[in-house]
């Protein structure tokens, strides 16, 4: 069910939306979903807590401003952590996450793909934003994702990540759409919401791979920020198309 926090209806109607932002990971894909016969997971490679792992890869040490060598990259994440972890295990952790992203993008549910050509069939322009290092979206050109986007935004190749206004502001220029008539959709990872927040965009959490306990949280955090919230694609579809 879609949902619109605090709208008053005394308030002045936006305009329609000509464009949509959509972060890819935990927003359209899921890479903690991805089978253990794939990939076994960073943090049980490397013998790591998963939640202190997770923080690191929102951390200072994971470069994701600039081309970098994915072993390079995680072994400054690991050794942030815990300088002991032996070269072989971080050579295999790096390997088995590489796994893990590549298919995540390259098995892409079903009703995501509908929803986003239903999108583009209204004429609505797509984005792609996403603070990524490069080995995580290696496999980006041959996802069935690819095609559907009008422009891609990855931190990784232009030099800022969220939730700097810059990033979305390029967004912006390349989509040829004023903030207020552009919805930003993520799962709430970097403070993306308040970021798109304070370019003008509209924010819309997308709820479908959180946890209760982190959507509590996130909604109390984004209160007075958040346009909406959906919990999948289909409903950033009805939100365009009905103005619900």
């Amino acid at each position: 069910m879609i949902r619109r926090p605090g709208i008053l209806r005394d308030t002045v109607k936006p305009p329609p939306v000509r464009a949509v932002c959509f972060d890819p990971f935990n927003t359209l894909v899921n890479v903690g979903r991805v089978p253990a016969s794939v990939g076994i997971t960073t943090a049980d490679i490397l013998g790591l807590d998963p939640d202190t792992w997770r923080r690191a890869c929102f951390g200072e040490h994971h470069d994701i401003c600039g081309p970098t060598d994915p072993l390079d990259n995680l072994r400054r994440m690991a050794h942030a952590i815990d300088p002991a972890i032996p070269e072989p295990a971080l050579r295999r952790a790096v390997a088995h996450r590489q796994r893990r992203f590549d298919h995540a993008l390259e098995n892409v549910d079903a009703g995501v793909l509908e929803s986003l050509q239903a999108l583009r069939a209204t004429g609505i322009r797509l984005a792609l934003v996403s603070n990524a290092s490069t080995a995580e979206v290696r496999a980006w050109p041959g996802s069935p994702l690819a095609p559907l986007f009008h422009r891609t935004l990855f931190s990784c190749e232009r030099g800022c990540k969220k939730p700097e206004p810059n990033l979305y502001r390029l967004a912006l220029a390349e989509l040829g759409v004023e903030a207020n008539e552009c919805l930003f959709v993520g799962d709430g990872g970097s403070d993306e919401h308040q970021g798109a927040h304070a370019v003008g965009m509209r924010p819309v959490l997308m709820t479908w791979h959180l946890d209760d306990a982190r959507e509590r949280e996130l909604r109390n955090r984004l209160e007075g920020v958040l346009f909406a919230r959906v919990a999948s694609v289909a409903e950033v579809l009805t939100l365009v198309t009905k103005g619900e």
